[in-house]
């Protein structure tokens, strides 16, 4: 079930409502790339479980005991999650994001097509992480295959949080490249406070989003910095990417070394032009995609919070707190 050829995988990542989504839509739009539809959380899902879930106290496991439940049974929860709870909660979470057709593994293969993989790979020697990744190479690779994927095309998936596993992605696939988007957090905290209006994964406190943002913007500024990875990781600003879309897109293209035209540039551009869009506001997929929207989105309060939490990141970044 392996693949037979060996294509260019390209991963978007960010801190989320950091513009990740338009940038994929963009790149979508040429020949020669073939996107996962949605986001996948591969990684979140497969690899990330195997960290740490078999380790947590039973205080950590209660502390969000209906969902621990769902996804690794009463028994894991009541004892301990043991290495055969974490695979079969793959299998749990595949069928439970199917069901709310959203993101998940179901954008990928299908459900007997996993159940399949993970009895093969479970058969191996290696450490659970070291099947974990192996599981996710063939994921990737079969889809590739079954969507018709050709050697000169690329594999483009868009999972924001996979900036945390950046490392463990370029590690895996010399070809890979990594595309991190940042943007000026109080954007992207205004944008995530519009979506919780209608969706509940959006539903951070400030608190949370400045931790989060910081986070990725450390996660990625410490890739950037390992002579391992540097060369295949591009990072751009969101207002950057707005302010002269062509030109940006195109440094992009260049260094994941895709061929574009500027004829096709334009069109691109043209075609998902956000200003055009017309299903955006408070609550929708885009709120509005501003630069500065935070001026006037966030109360004094969370503004005041954001400079004194996070205000030197801000500043670092060249962002300005007036």
């Amino acid at each position: 079930m392996e693949a037979q050829i060996s294509y260019k995988k390209i991963f978007i990542v960010g801190c989320p409502r950091s513009g990740t989504t338009w940038l994929q839509k963009m790149l979508s739009n040429h020949r020669n790339v073939i996107p996962v539809k949605n986001e996948s959380h591969i990684y979140r899902l497969i690899y990330e479980p195997f960290t740490y879930i078999t380790k947590l106290n039973a205080q950590r496991r209660w502390q969000d005991w209906p969902r621990f439940a769902r996804h690794f049974g009463i028994t894991a929860l009541l004892f301990g999650a043991t290495s055969s709870d974490v695979w079969n909660s793959i299998l749990k979470s595949y069928q439970i994001y199917q069901k709310n057709n959203d993101i998940g593994l179901h954008h990928l293969i299908s459900y007997q097509q996993l159940k399949t993989l993970i009895h093969q790979v479970r058969q191996n020697s290696d450490s659970d992480l070291e099947k974990a990744q192996y599981l996710i190479q063939l994921i990737i690779d079969i889809f590739f295959e079954q969507v018709g994927g050709q050697p000169q095309q690329f594999f483009l998936e868009k999972t924001p949080f996979h900036i945390k596993y950046a490392d463990v992605i370029l590690n895996s696939w010399p070809e890979a490249r990594i595309i991190n988007i940042v943007r000026d957090g109080r954007d992207v905290c205004a944008s995530l406070q519009a979506r919780a209006t209608t969706k509940r994964w959006a539903e951070y406190d400030t608190r949370t989003i400045i931790s989060q943002w910081e986070r990725c913007i450390a996660l990625s500024e410490k890739l950037s910095l390992d002579p391992a990875f540097s060369a295949r990781m591009y990072s751009i600003k969101y207002e950057e990417l707005r302010e002269d879309p062509i030109a940006q897109l195109n440094q992009i293209c260049n260094f994941i070394d895709l061929e574009i035209t500027t004829t096709e540039l334009s069109q691109i551009i043209e075609s998902y032009n956000i200003e055009n869009i017309k299903n955006k506001g408070i609550g929708q997929h885009i709120n509005k995609g501003n630069i500065n929207n935070w001026k006037t989105a966030l109360s004094q309060e969370h503004i005041d919070l954001w400079h004194q939490s996070a205000g030197k990141t801000l500043t670092r970044l060249g962002y300005s707190l007036t």
